[in-house]
């Protein structure tokens, strides 16, 4: 299941899509208290991580995942506007594996959904938590 982390409604709905047409299991969470527990009933393939949004500092809960040592080993995406390259090049030091601009991740979304969930669902979980 990958876990996500975005604000953009424009995002979540792409992201949704891409799930259910390579039927990946995904979960929507608001901010790094709800990644955290969710973290504690479920596992992650990895996490998609918008940066630069209203979700608070993108890149301290990169580097808090980082740190973790549940966490550590599971691969972190992070996108964000491409205007604001000072916050990609944040997320990249913070030890984001994947780091892309907006529409870059958008256009690779469904590549991105088949290497990073190892788990093949219907494409559920979008609901929040």
């Amino acid at each position: 299941m990958i876990f996500v982390l975005v604000s953009e409604a424009l995002f979540r709905k792409a992201i949704e899509q891409a799930a259910q047409s390579e039927e990946r299991d995904f979960l929507f969470l608001d901010d790094e208290e709800a990644l955290m527990t969710a973290l504690k009933k479920e596992t992650a393939d990895a996490f998609f991580l918008e940066i630069g949004s209203s979700i608070p500092d993108g890149v301290e809960v990169i580097q808090k995942l980082n740190r973790t040592p549940a966490t550590q080993k599971i691969p972190i995406v992070a996108f964000g506007n491409s205007l604001r390259a000072d916050l990609l090049q944040d997320a990249r030091e913070a030890g984001a594996d994947l780091v892309l601009p907006k529409a870059a991740f958008r256009e690779k979304l469904p590549e991105l959904m088949r290497h990073y969930s190892k788990t093949s669902g219907k494409g559920s979980g979008g609901g929040r938590k």
